[in-house]
């Protein structure tokens, strides 16, 4: 993502998405008048872009592995033979893909979809994440269920999912977000040992380093991922949503207020504000949280903006947990 504010695009074809990229000694593409001074960053990540240029994303070491979204599709293929891709991405390689399933929940009037959402980018900013990825449990791996919701075509993280019920997740808000809280809570869960989870299974949990990853391993896993992400049913951020369905927003005036309060920018926080207005339009319902944290996540991922994909989601956590606690 650029400095400069920047709209994403979209894609829904893993062809539009999949750039031709790969990977070039630097030296190569350079004249032959020039020569490059001694530096670990001397292999070119390029990409041929739609209209035919060619794209350096970054200059990284020989210890750098790419993930190809060739191989993403192909795992996503094996464990998920129904689905619909949505995709945000820039133009300098900075993506969210969106995998949604046929898997469904009611909130008020409107059903959303089971969603898996991955993250990564070509030049290192934005790390290579799984939304939906493994969380240190029980017997069993669980993992965040995120959703997709068509109005607005955007995905909704499973922010509160790490919780084990309804009731931990408002207990922490209402002790002001404490970090050492949330730990507790994965700690005293019955039969977890940390001996019992293997080192490479903590370190891919939810981010993947590109330094020196072995794709066979990575592939396998992530089809892991998957495969517990497609199997499980529960999710205790689809329960906070039907709670926040519950509870009206505050008074035209104070709308404004809120999504600032929430972490918003400025012109992004006057984007879901329009959009609040109207969704209770197409909707044809009064204004309640729920609506208020998916305008806040509109604006977010559909609004101008110097962020990059992964501090969009960042912001969105931070809008759900402060949006949630007007639920208390």
């Amino acid at each position: 993502m650029t400095t400069q504010s920047a709209p994403l695009e979209r894609s829904t074809s893993w062809e539009q998405l999949c750039f031709p990229v790969r990977e070039e000694k630097l030296q190569v593409l350079l004249p032959e008048s020039y020569r490059l001074l001694p530096s670990d960053r001397q292999r070119a990540i390029v990409g041929a872009m739609p209209d035919g240029t060619q794209h350096v994303f970054a200059l990284q070491s020989d210890e750098y592995t790419l993930i190809p979204n060739a191989l993403l599709r192909e795992v996503v293929n094996s464990v998920a033979p129904e689905y619909l891709l949505d995709a945000r991405f820039t133009p300098l390689g900075d993506f969210g893909i969106n995998i949604v399933l046929p898997d469904s929940l009611n909130v008020g009037p409107e059903r959303i979809y089971k969603n898996l959402i991955i993250t990564n980018s070509y030049t290192g900013k934005s790390p290579f994440t799984i939304q939906g990825s493994s969380i240190e449990s029980t017997n069993e791996e669980k993992v965040k269920v995120s959703y997709y919701r068509q109005i607005c075509a955007n995905g909704l993280m499973g922010w509160a999912d790490e919780f084990m019920g309804y009731e931990e997740y408002f207990h922490w808000l209402a002790n002001g977000q404490p970090k050492k809280y949330r730990d507790a809570l994965q700690e005293n869960e019955e039969h977890v040992t940390i001996e019992r989870i293997r080192k490479e299974e903590r370190i891919l949990a939810e981010t993947f380093l590109h330094k020196g990853l072995n794709l066979t391993f990575f592939k396998e896993h992530l089809a892991q991922i998957l495969e517990n992400f497609t199997a499980q049913r529960h999710s205790v951020t689809g329960t906070i949503y039907q709670r926040l369905v519950e509870v009206p927003v505050p008074t035209e005036a104070d709308v404004q207020k809120v999504i600032l309060q929430a972490g918003l920018p400025k012109k992004l926080a006057s984007l879901a504000g329009e959009r609040l207005r109207f969704e209770e339009k197409e909707l044809q319902a009064e204004a309640n949280l729920w609506l208020l944290y998916n305008a806040a996540n509109y604006a977010l991922f559909n609004g101008k903006s110097a962020l990059s994909i992964n501090e969009r989601f960042k912001a969105d956590q931070k809008a759900f947990h402060h949006i949630a606690e007007m639920a208390l």
